[in-house]
């Protein structure tokens, strides 16, 4: 396929007066219908491209290969912000992107994450040239000044007092300031930092920081792949690259090695419930391990027959959950838990433990069934864009290889109960581990009182009664005194009335 599309453009460049900059890099089956095909543009910008005439629409994607966790500690919360000005207001004035998106039948969103920046369109086949127009335009020319700036502060302000109030956020803040080494982990930055952002620095940050990063263009949907290319190299084809590239900006040192093996603890006196998070490091995304510890995942979270089920079952804990994500370099994976205060947290470091434990002789039935599931979810995937689209980009952000989805699903595949005990032994251990909780302060019980302790309580209380009588008897006296000077003075007025 390679070298018939290399082929076809030499003989273009050759017979022709100008060549296309952009250039086939690999391709990946899904399915017998859907293959995607993955370009470079120019030298900071690829591209993946998946033809589904299921529907008459198409998903438009950019992602920029940086996100809040590549900013840096105390100035973090410029992505977040500029990526609402970009989504927003784009290239045109304020509120005037909306109304084009919406009167040609689209939709649009964005999100910043910890490794890159996204951009989302969605339109009906017809209305390709409009989606490049829109991400050409704010790429080239987004426009942040004194207005754009201050109605964004307003709306970003209310979004983070809102994130600041869930405590769900705050533990997961916290977890990954640990994970990144970082004090202070805030993704829409402080309230303070926000507040003295101006159109100047924000601009210097989109020119410097945002438009030097590779991105990634990912189109799915009804569309022809060769009008697809002929507009991206319109628009991208000529790109002039400022200055050094990504790879020449500081990035965050991964994993935090001084963590590994600790357990954090901290105290609120406003929980109902403990919160409890453990994380353990990883391979990236394009590690043939990495499939293998998704369907360890799938089987610690079964619904019955599990570790999951054990504790929730038991009463251990109110709530359960393991996940897998993949981060630049390197994954984690994390068990998060609910639970009651008088549960030990040792407790369920030994749960965990023995239940991992008894995986290493999994059965071959048991391991095929979760293969088979975990598949079964990934497939799926294929029949949303959305979601095919993503994860094309978020291999695109830790790994630069947006094609590795469809490469794990043949790792999943090639697993064996042999790779089990090994990538347990290897990964899932606790000196390779960050654990996390956040509890109520331990309260400890009052030793039994003395009887002289209780002497000393019955003498002040006798005291104090007979202090209170005091103060009354002197009271009551002090007002007999000021009864009968009024009196006195009573008889001299009459007496001097009569004279």
């Amino acid at each position: 396929m390679i070298k018939t599309y290399t082929l076809i453009a030499f003989f273009v460049c050759n017979l022709s007066s100008t060549c296309p900059a952009y250039q086939l890099i690999g391709t990946a089956t899904l399915s017998e219908e859907l293959v995607a095909q993955h370009y470079t543009i120019n030298a900071n910008l690829d591209a993946v491209i998946v033809a589904d005439r299921t529907t008459p629409t198409f998903e438009y994607q950019t992602y920029y290969s940086a996100g809040s966790a590549d900013e840096e500690e105390g100035k973090q919360g410029r992505l977040h912000f500029l990526e609402h000005i970009i989504s927003g207001t784009g290239s045109r004035e304020y509120g005037k992107l909306n109304q084009i998106v919406i009167a040609n039948g689209g939709q649009k969103n964005a999100s910043t994450a910890y490794h890159y920046t996204r951009f989302m369109m969605r339109f009906p086949k017809d209305k390709f040239d409009l989606a490049v127009e829109i991400d050409s335009g704010r790429y080239y020319n987004t426009v942040i000044n004194e207005e754009v700036v201050e109605k964004e502060k307003k709306i970003i302000l209310t979004e983070r007092s809102r994130r600041v109030a869930s405590l769900n956020r705050r533990i997961v803040n916290y977890f990954f300031g640990l994970v990144y080494h970082k004090k202070n982990f805030e993704p829409l930055g402080t309230e303070a930092f926000i507040k003295q952002l101006d159109p100047v620095d924000l601009q210097d940050y989109y020119e410097n920081f945002l438009r030097r990063q590779k991105r990634l263009v990912v189109v799915i949907g009804d569309v022809d792949v060769d009008y697809v290319l002929a507009k991206l190299d319109e628009a991208y084809g000529n790109e002039q690259i400022m200055g050094e590239l990504s790879s020449k900006l500081p990035t965050p040192h991964y994993p935090n090695y001084e963590v590994l093996g600790k357990r954090k603890t901290h105290t609120s006196k406003n929980l109902l419930l403990s919160r409890f998070r453990k994380g353990w490091y990883i391979p990236e995304l394009g590690h043939r391990d990495y499939a293998g510890l998704l369907i360890l995942e799938r089987i610690l979270e079964k619904p019955s027959n599990s570790l999951k089920s054990s504790l929730v079952d038991s009463g251990l804990v109110k709530s359960f959950s393991v996940s897998i994500n993949s981060y630049k370099g390197f994954g984690l994976m994390t068990c998060y838990a609910e639970l009651p205060h008088d549960t030990s947290r040792n407790t369920l470091h030994a749960m965990i433990r023995t239940e991992l434990e008894r995986l290493k002789s999994i059965s071959k039935s048991e391991l095929n069934a979760a293969r088979n599931q975990q598949l079964t979810t990934m497939y799926s995937s294929f029949y949303n864009r959305s979601s095919m689209a993503s994860e094309f980009g978020r291999a695109f952000a830790s790994a630069n290889k947006p094609l590795l989805y469809p490469k794990l699903i043949k790792d999943i595949k090639s697993i064996r109960r042999e790779d089990i005990p090994r990538i347990i032994n290897q990964y899932l251990m606790d000196y390779n581990s960050i654990t996390h909780a956040l509890t109520v302060p331990e309260t400890k019980e009052s030793p039994p009182r003395t009887f002289l302790e209780y002497g000393v309580m019955v003498l002040a209380c006798v005291g104090l009664i007979a202090l209170l009588g005091g103060l009354v008897a002197l009271l009551v006296w002090g007002g007999k005194k000021l009864h009968q000077k009024f009196s006195r003075k009573a008889n001299e007025y009459v007496f001097e009335s009569d004279d």
